[in-house]
């Protein structure tokens, strides 16, 4: 099988790069945009078919159990079945495309961004040894981590609202009521996840400063004098305890967003089924709106890691930026990618 997948990837090809993947004085928009080009209105079409396909089984549910189940007819039920059933080999198929057009997406920018980025380190290599630590860290972890942001960015984006979009109309359409219910339960998780996002994006600016630190100091101070070898493993005791922080808070906000989640997703059954007690709804309708509410929630959550993953991106560009320029910060880093996947 393998075999089969290796030759397919042989003919993949990289899209035509652009002069310079990393521009002096740059902001990251203008770089995802300039470095995917038309490539992102094209992926993002794939994504709003991803979403739309994704949509598709919360009304088939509703139907299932109001149309079917309840007339007892068996015809229907199959034929309701045999369209839930293609609409998820629908959905499956269309992800898969558009997790293979991202990854080619970015791996192109990756591949672009790295033949300029050995250019410049083939340049300074000669003049500027002590840094070989981190230049080695730039060239792999950091600019992959760049580049699969630029290949799945805006197109996640697109995936997500267009998702929300959906089923928040079809929500309001069925039942108001409950969609108003699902939309305030959704707002604690946003609140706290954008809160605690301040404290997630300076973990990851420590992290990659002492990386890229440890780096310089693994080519430079191991075979050297004890103080300087004592101080390079004071570096790796300091990023052992940044990731173990970072986990405890990265970790800890899933948990208050799980908890929240299926706070929400009780809410809604509560608030639907008195609805259906009353005779105002039907339980089709309950169970379309639990499953709606779920993927209402999972592209919140999706946005909000995208929000993470741009800010860590974000820094990263500067860093590499700063370098290509020859700007030597001394608070700058590695890849935040080990501690954040």
């Amino acid at each position: 099988m393998s075999g089969i997948f290796a030759t397919i990837a042989r003919r993949f090809t990289p899209f035509e790069p652009v002069a310079d993947a990393m521009r002096p004085g740059e902001k990251f928009p203008s770089f995802v945009r300039r470095a995917s080009g038309m490539q992102q209105v094209y992926v993002s079409v794939i994504a709003i078919s991803v979403a739309l396909a994704n949509f598709l089984p919360i009304d088939l549910q509703r139907r299932v159990v109001d149309v079917a189940i309840a007339d007892k007819d068996v015809r229907g039920l199959l034929m309701l079945g045999g369209l839930y059933l293609g609409a998820i080999l629908l959905h499956a198929g269309l992800k898969y495309a558009l997790i293979v057009y991202q990854g080619w997406v970015g791996e192109s920018v990756v591949k672009t961004a790295r033949d300029q980025l050995a250019l410049v380190a083939t340049q300074r290599s000669a003049r500027e040894h002590a840094r070989s630590g981190q230049t080695a860290g730039i060239i792999g972890n950091e600019i992959d981590y760049v580049g699969g942001f630029v290949g799945t960015s805006i197109s996640d984006c697109v995936v997500n609202v267009t998702l929300m979009v959906c089923v928040a109309s079809y929500m309001t359409y069925m039942q108001p009521v409950i969609a108003l219910v699902s939309g305030v339960s959704l707002l604690p998780q946003i609140l706290l996840a954008l809160y605690m996002q301040k404290d997630l994006n300076t973990l990851v600016e420590r992290q990659v400063a002492l990386v890229r630190k440890l780096g310089n100091q693994a080519v430079n101070s191991f075979a050297s004098h004890s103080t300087k070898r004592r101080a390079a493993f004071r570096t790796i005791r300091t990023i052992f305890s940044t990731r173990i922080e970072f986990y405890l808070l990265k970790f800890g906000l899933k948990t208050l967003l799980n908890i929240a989640n299926a706070a929400g997703s009780l809410v809604v059954l509560i608030v639907g089924g008195y609805l259906v007690i009353r005779g105002q709804t039907t339980i089709g309708t309950v169970v379309a709106f639990i499953s709606g509410f779920q993927r209402l929630s999972e592209p919140t959550g999706e946005l909000l890691d995208f929000y993470r993953s741009y800010s860590q991106a974000k820094v990263q560009f500067r860093m590499i930026v700063q370098w290509v320029d020859g700007d030597h910060p001394t608070q700058t880093g590695h890849s935040a990618h080990g501690i954040d996947r």
